[in-house]
C-alpha cells in the first residue's frame, strides 16, 4: 500500500454504449492546475472514449463483405462453367 499519494480520478459514466459502462481516468499529477477544468478534462475523456470504440457500421460491412464475395464468386463460376460448356459442344 502507498501512503501519502494522491490520484485524481474522474469516472464517465455511459448509459447509451453497448461496450461500456462507466470509463475511469486517473490524472497525471504534472498536468497544470489551470488545466484541471472539469470541461476540458470531460472533453478530453470523451475524444478518447471516441477513437476506442469501434464503429457499428463498419463493423456490419466487415461482417456482410465475404457473403457478398460468396455470391459474386458463385456468380462468375456459374458464368464461366457455362461459358466453357457451349464452347464444348
Amino acid at each position: 500500500m502507498i501512503k501519502g499519494a494522491r490520484k485524481e480520478m474522474i469516472v464517465v459514466r455511459t448509459a447509451n454504449s453497448r461496450y461500456f459502462d462507466e470509463a475511469y481516468f486517473v490524472l497525471r499529477e504534472d498536468t497544470p492546475r489551470h488545466h484541471k477544468k472539469s470541461t476540458d478534462i470531460l472533453n478530453e475523456a470523451n475524444r478518447i472514449l471516441a477513437e476506442t470504440v469501434p464503429d457499428a457500421p463498419s463493423t456490419l460491412k466487415k461482417r456482410n463483405r465475404p457473403w457478398v464475395t460468396f455470391v459474386v464468386g458463385g456468380f462468375f463460376g456459374a458464368v464461366l462453367s457455362l461459358i466453357v460448356t457451349l464452347l464444348f459442344i
